[in-house]
């Protein structure tokens, strides 16, 4: 198989980045490094991994469980099938959380998955502890092994429990309240990308409007939040203001903040 076969493959697979998949994909598995690739673009390479990884990626499995781990906020992390993909988008989250925890803060991250937040922020803040929760048992078993590999399995705590449950946070407080939680529209689902529908659908579903996650543990944030915390959110496109406003009925300010795109991606809901 060459670089320019594989490309080829890629392409006709209907994958947008291809070259940039081939390229990692021959890095990871063939050891070729990408700043060769343009004097090797037609070189034979003999590896059953790599066959096998292309193989998988024209049937549109998320890059990301190939490799079995990816990069988020300059850390390693690894993946299975049961965790979401880490997204760049969510990278805002955990820079406007940095900024906001006050000193010796105790968080909690709900929803973890592959543990990329509470990971990420009990890493760079360093003074911080959390629990972090997801409903899944495989998720928070690889959300536990990157705590060790990014060094903080002592600071951070993983509990299984279902973030709609009536008895949800009951009795626990922290200084600040941190999700991705699901927000897909149920009913848009089935209109997702390929690799998007082979990630967990119980990490994507948000019920029918893709608020239900955010009005049960603002709900419960009432009551779970020290006081002056704050919870801060992951939103869908066009949620923003919905989720200010859900906010706002539970006795919180809201302020928005834009991705990189310039679309509206987190909200913080401020205790009053």
């Amino acid at each position: 198989m060459t670089y320019n076969k594989a490309v080829a493959l890629l392409c006709e697979a209907g994958i947008e980045n291809a070259e940039t998949d081939a390229a990692i994909l021959f890095e990871h598995f063939a050891g070729m490094a990408k700043h060769s690739l343009p004097f090797r673009r037609n070189e034979e390479i003999e590896s059953r991994e790599l066959m096998s990884a292309l193989e998988r990626r024209t049937a549109r499995e998320p890059l990301q469980y190939i490799l079995g781990e990816w990069e988020f906020f300059g850390l390693r992390f690894n993946l299975n099938s049961d965790c979401l993909c880490p997204r760049p988008d969510t990278e805002l989250i955990v820079e406007l959380a940095l900024k906001n925890l006050p000193p010796r803060a105790h968080f909690c991250d709900i929803g973890t998955g592959s543990g990329a937040i509470a990971v990420s922020t009990a890493h760079y803040r360093k003074d911080t502890t959390a629990e972090a929760f997801d409903i899944n048992e495989n998720a928070l078993s690889a959300a536990s092994h990157n705590s060790v590999i990014n060094g903080v399995s002592d600071r951070v705590m993983f509990t299984q429990a279902d973030a709609l449950a009536e008895d949800f946070l009951d009795g626990k407080r922290f200084d600040a309240i941190l999700s991705n939680p699901p927000y897909i529209p149920a009913k848009v689902i089935p209109t997702l990308a390929p690799e998007v529908l082979l990630e967990p659908h119980r990490a994507l579903d948000g019920g029918d409007d893709g608020l239900i996650f955010y009005r049960a543990i603002t709900k419960k944030a009432t009551s779970a939040l020290n006081p002056g915390g704050f919870v801060l959110y992951e939103v869908g496109i066009g949620q923003a203001h919905d989720v200010a406003h859900i906010g706002e009925e539970n006795g919180f300010t809201a302020e928005i903040y834009p991705d990189l795109a310039g679309i509206d991606r987190a909200v913080l809901l401020r205790k009053i």
